[in-house]
């Protein structure tokens, strides 16, 4: 059966190749750094690591950034950019079988290290189509469905899948987070792999990327392949998300692969694949035709 995680009530957001992860931990994690490094294989992507500290359950504040690091990535430095936020080289990036060692050291000389290797795509996306699935189902504006073509390793294989509108994409908490057991080692015909949603509260709170659509839309699905442990993290701060901080394990108990003591976070390298499809007819029906064979319905284009 497929793991389908969706991470609501984690706050985390990716853009391009950029995580950013807000740990709530009880008072005594306060101290915790949190490390959120991503290395994708694409040029074109802004290769990131934040810094931050843990934040308390308890108390309403914004996340403490953590300046005047040294961070470096296969000893190309990372520039400090922001308040916490160090990015590479333009043209920095991962590449697929490759190994990436993460060096931190902190201004009072305290040194946090992380080595990561780049899996194989677990699939590749030739083509993504999209299906009107229905008007103000379960409370929401309006609904589609997004469906993909393409091949999956016959390995198994984890992803996280995300998408967006018009070059804007939903927040990382609204994602999903899974595993390939539906088409593993497969041709991939018109998988419906995930759902676009609108609502007017979402718009208000998230901006385009919870649009109405309209014709001439683009719509991108991304997906990137994680190895078991970050799928592992990602999957303990889902459970984290659902815990009384009273009575249960709180996420600074979350697997990491940082070395050193009192840090949390997770470094991983990720190969992307992704594909997109300009809006035609938002309202084009879910079940249109039949794909010969072994396929499953959607709607022709």
């Amino acid at each position: 059966m497929k793991k389908i995680l969706t991470l609501i009530g984690l706050t985390l957001l990716l853009s391009a190749c950029t995580e950013k992860v807000e740990l709530r931990s009880s008072a005594d994690y306060h101290d915790y750094l949190v490390v959120d490094a991503l290395l994708t294989d694409r040029a074109t992507d802004t290769q990131t690591v934040t810094l931050s500290n843990t934040v308390s359950y308890f108390h309403d504040e914004a996340v403490p950034y953590v300046k005047g690091a040294s961070v470096s990535i296969n000893g190309e430095p990372f520039t400090e950019k922001e308040n916490g936020i160090y990015t590479g080289p333009e043209g920095f990036h991962g590449e697929v079988g490759g190994s990436y060692h993460l060096r931190i050291v902190l201004k009072d000389g305290t040194v946090h290290e992380a080595d990561a290797t780049m899996p194989e795509p677990g699939f590749e996306i030739d083509e993504v189509d999209y299906a009107y699935a229905g008007n103000k189902a379960l409370g929401l504006d309006s609904l589609w469905t997004l469906a993909i073509w393409g091949r999956d390793r016959a390995t198994t294989s984890y992803y996280c899948v995300r998408d967006g509108v018009n070059g804007h994409f939903i927040p990382f908490q609204f994602n999903e987070v899974m595993d390939d057991k539906y088409f593993n080692g497969n041709e991939i015909k018109g998988f419906p792999l995930t759902t676009l949603y609108q609502s007017a509260w979402l718009y208000k709170q998230y901006g385009e990327c919870y649009k109405y659509l309209e014709t001439g839309d683009v719509i991108t699905l991304e997906a990137y392949t994680l190895d078991k442990g970050y799928y592992d993290f990602l999957f303990s701060l889902f459970m984290s998300s659902f815990s009384i901080p009273i009575f249960s394990p709180q996420p600074a108990n979350a697997p990491t692969n940082l070395s050193g003591d009192h840090v949390l976070g997770w470094f991983a390298a990720c190969p992307v694949t992704s594909a997109e499809v300009t809006v035609d007819d938002p309202h084009r029906p879910y079940y249109k035709r039949m794909i010969p064979g072994e396929g499953l319905p959607f709607p022709d284009k």
